[in-house]
Parts: structure tokens; C-alpha cells; sequence
């Protein structure tokens, strides 16, 4: 059983972080970004629901500490209205 995992700062997210969000979510880069998201937004201290802008800035994150191109905010808009309506 792997443990959730979570982001000490609001910062940069590091390596580790990112593989451990993925990992988690099971090798889902959508996933584990909504994950990110939620946790971002705990650690700020807001308990709301993270929207398509907060997702797409989390999977940025995730991708550029990976050191890979993150999608585009219309992919990820398109990809989270699918995910809903399912």
C-alpha cells in the first residue's frame, strides 16, 4: 500500500514529490495533478475544490519538475469536463 503523499511548501515541487504523486495515482498524470491540486489548496489554508486553472498549474508543476512539457490549459479543461461527465 503506498502512502500519500504531500508537499512541504507552495513552492517548487521536487523530483521526489512529483514521482510520488504519480506513483500514487497509480501512473496517472491527471490524478495525481487534481491530488497536487487539493493538497496545494490545503496547505493554503482554502478547503475548496481546486478548478481547471489550479489543475493545469499542478500537472505544470508535476511535468516541469520531470522535466517534461506540461499540456496545455485546453487539453486539461477538455480532459477534466470528460472526467466529470463520466
Amino acid at each position: 500500500m503506498r502512502k500519500k503523499p504531500s508537499i512541504v511548501s507552495l513552492g517548487a515541487l521536487t523530483l521526489a514529490e512529483a514521482t510520488a504523486y504519480i506513483e500514487y495515482a497509480k501512473r496517472d498524470e491527471l490524478a495525481a495533478a487534481m491530488l497536487l491540486a487539493v493538497d496545494r489548496n490545503i496547505f493554503d489554508g482554502c478547503a475548496d475544490e481546486p478548478d481547471d486553472a489550479e489543475v493545469h498549474h499542478a500537472l505544470f508543476l508535476l511535468c516541469h519538475a520531470r522535466g517534461i512539457p506540461a499540456p496545455s490549459f485546453d487539453e486539461i479543461r477538455v480532459k477534466l469536463r470528460r472526467l466529470h461527465a463520466a
